[in-house]
């Protein structure tokens, strides 16, 4: 229920009390019987009715004040509410940014283990070619590549056909290809 829906029962209900209290002041007034008062003949009731009247109007004068604390308590609380809104709002933003910058690694790391993983395709498919050709021809190819390339295609020949293509290798090359075999995961 909100503070509106709270204050609209709250003056609902205090405008019906107040409009059957003055149906019933007035049927008291005007025919006490059908209250199941008899009426006292020669008496003057204006004077408790004034009295009565005034008791209630400071009853609901009080009445009044409350509700309006309450209604006070009311919006201080809707403010506080929307103070930490706000602050959820922010903090959901801040969430959904990292959570985006996450979901942009999380692509490029599946990208990337896209790539190696073809590149390490392909580095097999070369490396069963060479692990058919002769182990001569291939030590010249791979005395001109890069270390680390000859390394990454040395590891994936069969060992005894690799064995082979080291012989081959000039001496430098074969230590280079060798230290490179040793520093790859």
């Amino acid at each position: 229920m909100t503070a509106k829906q709270l204050l609209a029962l709250v003056v609902t209900t205090t405008i019906t009390f107040v409009a059957l209290l003055l149906g019933g002041g007035y049927v008291y007034q005007t025919a006490p019987e059908l209250l199941g008062i008899s009426r006292q003949r020669g008496t003057d009731s204006l004077p408790v009715s004034v009295r009565v009247w005034e008791v209630e109007l400071d009853r609901l004068e009080r009445d009044k004040r409350e509700l309006e604390q309450q209604c006070t308590l009311f919006r201080d609380s809707i403010g506080k509410l929307h103070t930490e809104l706000s602050a959820l709002r922010a903090r959901l933003a801040d969430v959904q940014q990292q959570l985006v910058i996450a979901q942009q690694q999380i692509s490029h790391q599946q990208q990337r283990a896209q790539r190696d993983s073809l590149r390490l395709k392909n580095l097999a498919m070369v490396a069963e070619m060479y692990d058919r050709a002769d182990p001569a021809e291939v030590a010249k190819i791979l005395a001109s590549a890069e270390s680390s390339y000859a390394a990454s295609v040395l590891r994936l020949m069969k060992r005894k056909t690799a064995a082979k293509v080291i012989e081959y290798l000039p001496k430098d090359k074969a230590l280079a290809i060798s230290l490179a075999v040793l520093d790859q995961p």
